[in-house]
């Protein structure tokens, strides 16, 4: 292996010390190995392709099985597995790459892993892991699951690499529980530096949770060192500097920098399908497209478009790769309606290779191409063509369904409301607590209680606001309640009471992953055209539990979960949540109520659900027709909240950001790192502690993100109309801070 070498002469020093200081023109670049052969899924070797092509004084190549038998590793200073399925990784790398990977850390050499590159690097064991590496005293225990899991970091992750003690989330996708084998290996000494602090098991058979196994390890193996993770540090921005820190360490102390590709105004937004395994082919294209930063690069699987990342796009890259493109991949099997309604409003795929086969079912808009250099050509003649005209708004119906959806503090889910707002067959009217506790339920059809925090909701419509809830239902109302506003209408001291159900505590400790809900035969004949189990997304919501009788109350379960949710965000147990109540439904009084625990309005791949609820009230199904992007309009993203939430800040959200033309509007709630370098202006529309949060007066998570947004060239329009938000703000470098509504569509459009 080659080693970073320091030109200038310095002194040596032990292999746990950092070297003396030197600039970056003398040190020669560090030089990295991206595994993207068969087995190193799609997005998580995109994401770790894109870190090393960005970092500072790097050069980074990707390699596969048949690259390393051919030495491709000589002169590498660090080997990067990435997540995926371990057991085929070892199968593309076969014996003599996998003999030339343990020689190449044994050498000296640097190896980082995640999820299946942690599996590879354990004991192999029989079956499809009989060829794992051997190379550190673990095995694998019992895992399962999806989950932002809490991963605790001790003090030798900040001895060896730097990395704070301390509790941070981290994505996990079934990723390993390794369990130390009693025996060691010989030339190797590896630590402890992570453990699990948290939980998930979708499985509906219960099992003994793996919090406080490890969940991070580093050492030397021979004169090389390793560190690998059991969960995704690449996924999320915010967890980058655990990758920085693992680079660290098996460097010797090797600082990297990254700066993230930022959109510029203007640019096409083309996604990248990374279907299985990307190759050194595709992998080496990507790059190209990560160095020019010709065109917004989003990375795009059959996850990322289901949540509804195609209605952000303007064309699609759909290259050969090295694993075999199927019907169920990305583009097909249940996203093919989403990729039709994509080509249908002018988006484009180019394909070639394996991709395109698929690609050819499409009648318009896909374009079969020979290789990625002619996809390239063609996707710059189609950036050159007239602009489509923007598609006009659906007309109301003359007596649209009258939705109120709760605009008030503690209040957050607006992707429904604007589902709402484009659907001809209903209104939104956005009520404050005030106005709903002053009579302005009156003459509405419908109460949308959205997520977000039910104490809060609770609190704030203080009693004459619950009161008139309870009286809007009983009257004849319909109420629609998401996770808080399912929680709201349960039996507690902050419940409103209005159904035979409580919750089964801890309410709001058991984290946040996808969960298998399954329908009763109830929730079957309110649902009839659903699968009878489905995955949806759970974020802390109720898990509902008979009560007392109510009256005047005919509520049923319609779903139950399906899933052994155990705590994704403590080693605490909670109880389990299988076979208990997800979704509620049925008559209150001459009213109706449906309460969704989870949170299936997160993903558009569940979209009909949300709809048939609303049906399933009214009778009547929204029929949505959401704005899509239009080349050439400007990309925004909206920060806002479910604390400090105003009537005011809905309706300007609904009545003038999402019908701009000009403008491609994504929301968050939670900031959302990763999707700030596909933005060109960022609205923060947020109470005073989230402004000091950007600003890095208060937690100041947010803060390095918002600054490679700026330093990159990206806007921050900030609205601060009190003297305290505006002093908070004036620190934050670039923002361009308002006072008005009408000075926010201002700004974004100088």
């Amino acid at each position: 292996m080659k080693k970073v070498v320091f030109i200038a002469a310095v002194a040596a020093v032990a292999s746990s010390c950092v070297g003396p200081k030197a600039t970056e023109a003398e040190v020669e670049p560090l030089r990295i190995a991206v595994f993207v052969g068969d087995g190193a899924r799609n997005m998580g070797a995109y994401r770790w392709l894109e870190i090393a092509t960005t970092a500072e004084n790097v050069e980074a190549t990707p390699v596969d099985g048949a690259a390393i038998r051919d030495g491709a590793l000589d002169g590498k200073d660090v080997v990067v597995m990435p997540g995926g399925k371990a057991s085929v990784e070892a199968l593309d790398l076969g014996d003599v790459g996998r003999e030339k990977l343990k020689a190449f850390i044994r050498n000296g050499g640097g190896y980082i892993g995640t999820c299946a590159g942690c599996y590879l690097v354990m004991q192999p064991a029989g079956g499809v892991r009989k060829n794992y590496l051997g190379l550190i005293p673990y095995t694998d225990g019992t895992s399962g699951g999806k989950a932002d899991l809490n991963i605790a970091f001790n003090k030798k992750a900040t001895e060896l690499a730097g990395i704070k003690k301390g509790v941070c989330k981290v994505r996990y996708s079934g990723g390993p529980v390794p369990k130390h084998t009693g025996t060691e290996v010989e030339g190797s000494h590896i630590e402890v530096v992570g453990t699990y602090a948290g939980d998930v098991n979708i499985s509906s058979k219960p099992r003994k949770s793996f919090s406080g196994n490890p969940a991070a390890l580093a050492g030397t193996v021979g004169k090389g060192r390793l560190f690998v993770f059991t969960v995704h540090p690449e996924s999320d921005v915010d967890d980058h500097h655990l990758i920085r820190g693992a680079l660290k360490y098996v460097t010797g102390g090797r600082e990297v920098k990254w700066a993230y590709p930022q959109r510029k105004p203007g640019q096409l937004v083309v996604g990248f399908m990374c279907d299985d395994s990307l190759g050194p082919e595709t992998a080496r294209l990507a790059q190209g497209l990560l160095r020019s930063r010709e065109f917004d690069v989003v990375p795009l699987n059959a996850q990322v478009i289901s949540e509804g990342a195609l209605k952000h796009i303007d064309a699609i890259l759909a290259p050969a790769n090295a694993g075999k493109v199927d019907s169920k991949a990305g583009l097909y099997g249940d996203n093919a309606g989403r990729t039709k309604e994509f080509l249908g409003r002018g988006g484009r795929v180019f394909a070639w290779g394996n991709a395109a086969e698929r690609a050819k079912k499409y009648e318009s808009g896909v374009t079969v191409v020979a290789d990625g250099k002619e996809a390239l050509a063609r996707l710059r003649a189609f950036a050159s063509e007239p602009v489509p005209a923007p598609v006009a708004m659906p007309a109301k119906a003359e007596r649209p369904i009258k939705a109120a959806f709760y605009a008030d503090n503690g209040g957050a889910q607006y992707n429904v409301a604007s589902m709402l707002k484009f659907s001809p067959e209903y209104e939104v009217v956005p009520l404050s607590a005030s106005d709903i506790a002053a009579g302005a339920l009156d003459g509405n059809d419908l109460l949308l209680m959205p997520g977000g925090l039910s104490s809060t909701e609770f609190k704030t419509l203080g009693p004459a606001g619950q009161d008139a809830v309870r009286r809007f239902v009983r009257g004849g109302g319909r109420y629609y309640g998401i996770c808080a506003g399912a929680f709201l209408v349960r039996q507690a001291d902050v419940g409103l009471g209005l159904v035979p159900f409580k919750d089964d505590k801890p309410e709001h400790y058991r984290g946040w992953a996808p969960m298998k809900i399954r329908f009763t035969e109830d929730g079957k004949a309110a649902f009839p055209e659903s699968d009878e189990v489905r995955t949806v997304m759970y974020w802390g919501g109720p898990v509902f539990v008979p009560g007392d009788p109510v009256e005047d109350a005919d509520v049923k379960v319609l779903a139950r979960y399906d899933g052994q949710l155990i705590n994704t965000s403590s080693a605490k147990p909670v109880k389990p949540m299988v076979g208990k109540g997800a979704f509620l439904g049925g008559t209150v009084g001459k009213g109706k109520v449906y309460a969704q625990g989870p949170h299936p309005e997160m993903w558009e791949s569940n979209y009909d659900l949300v709809k048939a609820g609303f049906k399933y009230l009214t009778g009547v199904e929204p029929t949505p027709q959401c704005r899509a992007r239009r080349r050439g309009t400007k990309s925004v993203l909206a920060k806002l909240s479910h604390d400090g939430t105003s009537k005011a800040q809905m309706m300007f959200f609904l009545d003038r950001l999402l019908v701009d033309d000009g403008l491609d509007v994504a929301s968050c709630r939670q900031m959302d790192n990763n999707m700030l370098p596909h933005a060109e202006i960022f609205v923060v529309l947020q109470p005073t502690k989230d402004v000091c949060k950007l600003s890095g007066g208060g937690k100041s998570e947010w803060t390095p993100a918002v600054k490679s947004f700026v330093r990159g060239g990206g806007k921050i329009v900030l609205l601060a109309d009190t003297d305290e938000e505006r002093k908070a703000a004036a620190s934050l470098e670039g923002a361009k801070i308002v006072g008005t509504y009408d000075e926010v569509m201002e700004a974004i459009h100088e």
